[in-house]
C-alpha cells in the first residue's frame, strides 16, 4: 500500500493507460511492414530472450542486452525480409543468429538460442502454414488461449517446475511475448486481448531488485548473502522458485492495493513494465545486484 500511496499523479495516468502509457519502445520493439512481420519479430525476439547476465560477468566491454535482439531483427528484416520467414527460421545455425543480430562474438548459449529459433520455424510451418499471424488469430482474442498455444506448439516456452509439491507455473516468455503484441500493436488487430488483465507480471531478474529497493521483497540472510557475493542460485531451486513466486504475489498485491485506492484494476503487466523501468534506471547504482541463475525462461 505505501508503494501505491507513494506514486505520483503522472504515474498513476500512465498506469491506468494502460498498452499506451508504454509505447515509447523500451518494453517492445516494431519492425516495418505488416501484421505478419510484426507478430513474427516478436515472436524470434521472445523465443531469445533470456539470460543476458553471463556476457556482462565475463568482463566484456558490451555485454548481450534486449535492445540487441529487438534492433538487430529490426536491422536485418529492413535489409532482407526474409530472414522473418519460415523457411530461413528452420535452418537458423548459431553463426546464423550471430550474424542478423550483428554480433561480434559467439552468443551467450548461442546454439540453444538457434535451436529455439528452428523450433518457432518448424512449429509454425507444421501447424499454422508458416504465418505467424494466423498463429496469433487462432486465439481468438484471448491471451491465456494464446499462452496455452505457444505452450502446445513451442516445447521453449515451457517454463514450468514441481517444486515442494507442487506443480509452478511462471510461463514469463510466453506471457512476455502477448504482452508484447498487446503493446506493439497499442492493443488493436493482432494486440488486442480481451482477457489480458488475467495474465501475470514476468517474473525474471530486475523486477525483485526494484521490489527490494522498495521495501517490499524481502530475503533471509543466507539467500541475500549468496545475491550480494554472485554466487549462482540454480534453476529450479527452492530459493529461485521462491523469489520468482514471490515476485509474481508482490506484483499482485500492488496490483490490489492500486484498484482499491484508485477504483481502477490495471494489468499486471502494466505493474510489471514501470517496476522494470524503474530497475533499469538505477542498474548502476543499485544497492544490490540481481540474483544471478542459468536458463532459458527468463
Amino acid at each position: 500500500a505505501r508503494f501505491v500511496d507513494a506514486l505520483g499523479d503522472d504515474d498513476v495516468a500512465r498506469l491506468k493507460r494502460g498498452c499506451r502509457g508504454f509505447d515509447d519502445g523500451a518494453h517492445h520493439g516494431d519492425v516495418r511492414g505488416d501484421d505478419e512481420a510484426m507478430a513474427m519479430f516478436t515472436l524470434c525476439v521472445d523465443a531469445i530472450n533470456f539470460c543476458f547476465w553471463p556476457d556482462h560477468d565475463d568482463g566484456v566491454e558490451e555485454g548481450l542486452e534486449y535492445e540487441h535482439l529487438t534492433r538487430g531483427w529490426r536491422n536485418a528484416h529492413a535489409g532482407d525480409w526474409t530472414v522473418l520467414t519460415c523457411e530461413r527460421l528452420q535452418t537458423m545455425s548459431g553463426p546464423d543468429l550471430r550474424a542478423i543480430l550483428n554480433w561480434p562474438r559467439p552468443l551467450p548459449d548461442e546454439e540453444t538460442r538457434a535451436r529455439l529459433i528452428r523450433e518457432v520455424g518448424d512449429g509454425l510451418a507444421k501447424s499454422f502454414g508458416g504465418s505467424c499471424a494466423e498463429f496469433v488469430r487462432a486465439a481468438n482474442g484471448s491471451a491465456v488461449r494464446l499462452v496455452e498455444l505457444l505452450l502446445k506448439h513451442f516445447p521453449g516456452f515451457r517454463d514450468e517446475v514441481h517444486a515442494n509439491g507442487d506443480d509452478v507455473f511462471f510461463y514469463k516468455r510466453a506471457q512476455i511475448f502477448v504482452g508484447d503484441l498487446w503493446g506493439g500493436f497499442r492493443g488493436q488487430g493482432l494486440g488486442s486481448f480481451h482477457d489480458i488483465e488475467a495474465l501475470t507480471m514476468f517474473a525474471d531478474y530486475r523486477v525483485p531488485v526494484t521490489l527490494r529497493e522498495q521495501g517490499i521483497l524481502h530475503y533471509d540472510d543466507a539467500l541475500l548473502t549468496k545475491i550480494v557475493n554472485k554466487e549462482e542460485i540454480p534453476a529450479n531451486s527452492a530459493e529461485e522458485v521462491e523469489i520468482r513466486a514471490c515476485t509474481v504475489m508482490a506484483v499482485e498485491a500492488i496490483r490490489e492495493s492500486f484498484a482499491k485506492k484508485h477504483g481502477e484494476r490495471v494489468s499486471s503487466i502494466v505493474i510489471d513494465w514501470y517496476l522494470w523501468e524503474r530497475g533499469e534506471g538505477k542498474r548502476k547504482t543499485s544497492v544490490e545486484p540481481h540474483h544471478r541463475t542459468r536458463t532459458t525462461f527468463y
